[in-house]
């Protein structure tokens, strides 16, 4: 393989990538989730409260649309529940939860797992290493999409620093990121410049590595 070929096909395997997170299947369905600690019958309380990441407002079970929808539970796959409620959720809503079906059921496929203890701030992107690096920078070097939605670019690296993770679960992200899964990034963008013009860095107030399923 010569060098033009090698470098098209790095360019190729790049691109094909950045498609692949932009597609609806791999962002739709994210969602924050905080437990029901009202004190009345059940399944009316002690369910959950859900809600879409980077929405105004959530299509519950019945239609509706409000800041955040009660399920009546989560199934969680043959996954173990997480410990505390700022994990990440994908999952898919359907009615249920009573002999109506109007409470609501979230029937969870993925568990994304906060990086430590600090809140989320900004947006909700999912973040994966494109695998090049450039000779000046900003280089484009990560893609991001925006959770529950198919708005996707290129940045110009991701700063994890802000999540105050330790560092081997920094280490296990940026291992997670070179993978077609990637990472899940709450932050904002910081403008960078240099030699190769001006860019955008993702800026992390907090991260999510996907829990294995067992775990």
């Amino acid at each position: 393989m010569n060098f033009f070929t090698f470098v098209g096909a790095s360019l190729l395997t790049a691109v094909l990538g950045s498609l692949a997170l932009s597609q609806p299947a791999s962002t739709s369905a994210f969602y924050t989730f905080r437990r029901d600690v009202r004190r009345c019958a059940s399944p009316r309380c002690g369910g959950y409260f859900i809600k879409a990441v980077n929405q105004s407002r959530t299509r519950c079970a019945n239609n509706r649309y409000q800041s955040e929808c009660y399920v009546a539970n989560i199934e969680w796959g043959g996954q173990a529940e997480p410990e505390n409620d700022r994990a990440l959720l994908r999952g898919t809503l359907r009615p249920g939860g009573n002999r109506w079906g109007r409470l609501g059921v979230l029937r969870v496929s993925e568990v994304w797992e906060a990086a430590s203890a600090n809140q989320p701030s900004g947006i909700f992107f999912r973040v994966r290493d494109r695998g090049i690096r450039c000779i000046a920078a900003p280089c484009p070097t990560h893609h991001e999409v925006k959770l529950n939605s198919t708005a996707g670019r290129n940045v110009a690296g991701v700063d994890l620093a802000g999540a105050g993770a330790p560092d081997n679960t920094l280490s296990e992200a940026h291992a997670a990121m070179t993978g077609p899964g990637g990472i899940l990034v709450s932050g904002s963008h910081a403008p960078v410049t240099g030699p190769a013009g001006r860019s955008q860095m993702l800026k992390a107030t907090q991260f999510y590595l996907r829990r294995k399923l067992g775990q």
